[in-house]
């Protein structure tokens, strides 16, 4: 120990101050009562702790007293003093930096940061709060300033600058993991939440991963006795626990049943009140994935929030228990659970909820429980037991009401498809007593933003499945309204191609019916079809393309293909064959029931394009351009262009085709000419043409040639084919050989092509039309000739063809013959009789000529000479 040194009584001096001096040069203390803010805040400048903490607290005192006092201080710019301060950073007095933080943040509090500040203002109010939290130790000051920094962090800009802050980050974590301060507490967990709503997901696995991040603290108070620090906590847990990869911050199995266990306590402790909301969200979430889920059950936690929810099923209000089947609602996702899900009558508790009367309607995850249980047999039919009840009248109502939620209404439609695959006629008999095509109807017509795609497609999914029964398929076809309103939605539907998809797939199933074709034939499906196939998306076309297949059996479909411009659209742009595999079927499918079309397009007609039950119509002239053969149809009447017209059901013009030309219309010169009216018609009748399959009937039937229908319809008669083609040609030829002798084939003499062109010209002359029937026509070469033969060919079922020679001037008919090839089974007559027409191939050239019945093989030198290319 050291000596105490003893305290001297006297103590000599040498020198003495001036007392007299110091006096003279020392400042005296100054007491000036100040009233007026402006000159408060002029003092903020002092260098005097006493001055500065003696103003702020006045000035603290006057911004507490009312609202208005702080407006005012923002209009005298203290924020931009204490900014310019810096908060007083660099002054060792506490109760300096507590005021001048404490009123920065009453000033920052009282704004809308988004709307009252410029991003580059906010961007420099956090820089100054990031210095100063770097600097301050205070926990008073500290929290004022987590405060302004919470407050900024509504900027998503302005969170994007502090992310980059590394140095304040960490000890930002640090702070949040050791303090005890509920308010920096609650402010950080807030701050950290708007942080990870920035973050895509490899940023967030990132950020949470850092060794700072405060997870274990954010799980603690999960059941902090704070409401607002637990309601932060769990928004932070909600964005995190999505995430339970190897790498995440949930990969460990003993971190994710903690937060499981904490999450079920806060449950069970809050179940019955409005804070429980909050956990079922959290568990909700965490059930999205199925390590959390297999947890979950592994731990029996299900079976303890089962409990509870027994225990206090009575005490729940019906918000409080329709919110916690959320939790099963996601459970139901993973298939194993559902039985076991299924044993905890969680079915019962989806149907109560579903069939509460609720204006605004169950929320989405009632019915999203309800679709994933259906995978479970026992739940499924659990629901169809509750038909009775109103099931399937509560889903029509809530796919009906505009108001409802619209993933509420997508759920509820996905629901009914569920129940018509596992139950299709007992769930069908309830939608149709409901009027379900009236109810689809009304729905597609409501406005587009009470709408949305997964629900238009899951409403044309019902309507799919019902039509697959023809009589369903016929009441919902009576509905005028639902196919109107399915065409007009079609209509404006083309920025989504899976919805156009869907569209022409629907109406696929349902243009079986009649009234169907005349309401979409009336509500612009041409115009559609036709943006369809314009359309970029291979799928569009490609759907439009199914559709004209499937309807193109039906006649009015397809004149309005042909007529409104869907075959130009197809012709003009083939190339797009390449990538749309249906495009040329669709083509074939139109021009098969078409012959005058296609044979003026392909220049042939096949085995299976048969002229009988149509107006065949041939010109003399071939067309590079089919849309001039379209015109001349539709509006030229001049001789000069023949076309001769082949139908066997009409004997007579038909008088409302009569066309009469008042002799108005010709020129004065002319008229001395005319006797009377003038008439044409372009469907001329034929009585000439049934005449000649008679005599071909009568000579088939004495040869013993006629056709066995029952016979022919599943095999061919090679045997008696070359025979009966044979006839045919002998009565073509004695039907057009009028002024026109039998030449030889290896002659150079041509037929006289200019005595058939002088008949065809008196006869439009006479007819004062250009169309002429097959039948008045009694001089003709081949061109004639062979248009005939395939007109009789196909009323007594002969497989032939109708080909076009390169020219253009030369027509031929092409038959079918089995060519014997030694020990070749497909080219045996017992095979080839019972194949199908389109598989047959030409095999011969029929003389229509020469020698008359004759077949010559293709390229045999007959066949050229008869071509005239040899």
């Amino acid at each position: 120990m050291h000596k105490k040194k003893p305290k001297s009584i006297y103590t000599s001096r040498s020198s003495y101050s001036d007392r007299a001096k110091k006096e003279n040069e020392s400042f005296k203390e100054v007491i000036v009562p100040v009233q007026a803010i402006e000159t408060a805040l002029l003092l903020l400048n002092s260098q005097e702790d006493a001055v500065l903490v003696t103003v702020f607290k006045n000035i603290t005192e006057y911004a507490r007293k009312q609202d208005e006092n702080v407006e005012e201080l923002k209009r005298l710019k203290l924020l931009d003093l204490l900014l310019e301060k810096k908060f007083y950073m660099t002054s060792d007095a506490v109760m300096i930096r507590r005021f001048a933080t404490y009123l920065a943040c009453t000033l920052v509090e009282s704004m809308d940061v988004l709307r009252d500040l410029e991003p580059a203002r906010v961007i420099f109010i956090l820089g100054i709060c990031l210095e100063a939290y770097l600097m301050e130790v205070d926990d008073f000051s500290l929290e004022y300033l987590t405060v302004i920094i919470n407050k900024c962090l509504q900027d998503p800009q302005v969170a994007n600058e502090m992310l980059q802050k590394s140095d304040f980050l960490e000890k930002f974590f640090m702070q949040v993991s050791s303090t005890e301060n509920p308010d920096i507490l609650w402010q950080s967990f807030e701050a950290i939440h708007k942080m990870l709503l920035l973050l895509d997901a490899e940023k967030l696995l990132a950020f949470s991963t850092l060794p700072t991040f405060p997870i274990d603290r954010v799980l603690c108070d999960i059941l902090n006795e704070f409401v607002d620090i637990r309601s932060a906590a769990l928004k932070i847990v909600k964005d995190l626990i999505v995430d339970t990869s190897d790498k995440s911050a949930f990969a460990d199995v003993s971190r994710c049943v903690f937060t499981l266990q904490q999450l079920t306590q806060l449950f069970c402790d809050y179940a019955i009140t409005d804070h429980g909301n909050e956990a079922i969200e959290a568990l909700a979430t965490a059930m999205r994935t199925e390590k959390v889920t297999q947890l979950f059950f592994e731990h029996n936690f299900f079976d303890r929030i089962m409990q509870n929810v027994a225990a206090h099923l009575l005490e729940y209000a019906a918000s409080v228990k329709c919110k916690v089947i959320w939790i099963f609602a996601e459970n139901a996702k993973y298939e194993h659970f559902l039985q076991r899900i299924y044993e905890a009558n969680v079915t019962d508790l989806f149907l109560d909820c579903l069939l509460q009367v609720d204006p605004y309607g169950p929320a989405p995850y009632v019915i999203t429980g309800m679709n994933r249980m259906m995978k479970n047999p026992n739940a499924a039919n659990r629901i169809l037991q509750f038909y009775e009840a109103g099931v399937i009248e509560r889903l029509a109502s809530i796919i009906s009401q505009p108001g409802i939620d619209i993933r509420t209404r997508e759920q509820a439609a996905d629901l009914i498809g569920n129940l018509l695959r596992f139950a299709f006629h007992d769930t069908a008999h309830q939608l149709l007593a409901l009027q379900i095509s009236l109810v689809l109807g009304r729905i597609f017509g409501q406005q587009p933003q009470d709408l949305s795609i997964d629900f238009l497609l899951s409403l044309l999914n019902i309507i799919e499945q019902l039509a697959q029964n023809e009589d369903y398929r016929e009441i919902l076809g009576e509905s005028t309204l639902l196919t109107m309103n399915i065409a007009l939605m079609l209509k404006n539907s083309f920025a989504t191609a899976i919805l156009v998809n869907n569209i022409f797939r629907c109406l696929c199933t349902l243009a079986d019916e009649a009234p169907v074709r005349t309401v979409l034939l009336s509500h612009y499906i041409a115009p559609s079809m036709k943006r369809g196939l314009k359309s970029l998306s291979n799928l569009v076309k490609t759907s439009v393309t199914n559709f004209i297949m499937q309807t193109a059996r039906f006649p009015e479909m397809v004149h309005e293909y042909i007529e409104a411009g869907v075959l130009e659209v197809l012709i003009l742009n083939q190339r797009l064959a390449m990538c749309v595999s249906t495009w040329g079927p669709a083509i074939e499918a139109i021009l098969s029931k078409c012959p005058s079309l296609k044979f003026c397009i392909r220049n042939h007609l096949g085995f299976t394009d048969s002229t009988a039950g149509n107006d065949f119509l041939v010109s003399k002239r071939k067309f590079d351009d089919f849309r001039v053969f379209q015109n001349i149809l539709k509006e030229d009447v001049s001789p000069l262009h023949p076309i001769l017209v082949v139908n066997f059901e009409r004997k007579v013009s038909p008088p409302d085709l009569i066309i009469e030309v008042p002799i108005e219309c010709f020129p004065l010169d002319e008229r001395p000419d005319v006797a009377g009216s003038w008439c044409y018609c372009r469907k001329p009748g034929d009585s000439e043409l049934p005449r000649i399959l008679d005599l071909l009937n009568e000579e088939l039937e004495k040869y013993g040639l006629m056709q066995n229908p029952a016979k022919m319809s599943r095999c061919i008669d090679f045997d008696n084919l070359a025979k009966r083609a044979k006839v045919i040609a002998e009565i073509v030829e004695a039907a057009l050989c009028s002024n026109l002798k039998r030449l030889d084939l290896n002659t150079t003499e041509e037929c006289s092509n200019h005595t058939v062109k002088c008949h065809l010209y008196d006869i439009a002359r006479a007819l004062h039309c250009n169309f002429i029937p097959i039948g008045m026509v009694h001089t003709g070469c081949q061109f004639e000739r062979a248009i005939l033969f395939k007109a009789l060919a196909d009323q007594i079922g002969l497989p032939c063809t109708l080909q076009r020679a390169v020219d253009g001037r030369l027509l031929f008919n092409e038959v079918p013959l089995p060519v014997e090839i030694d020990h070749d089974p497909h080219c045996d007559k017992k095979t080839m009789k019972f194949m199908p027409w389109r598989m047959l191939r030409p095999t011969h050239i029929v003389d229509l000529m020469f020698h008359v019945g004759e077949l010559y093989p293709i390229q045999s030198r007959q066949a050229l000479q008869y071509l005239r290319l040899y």
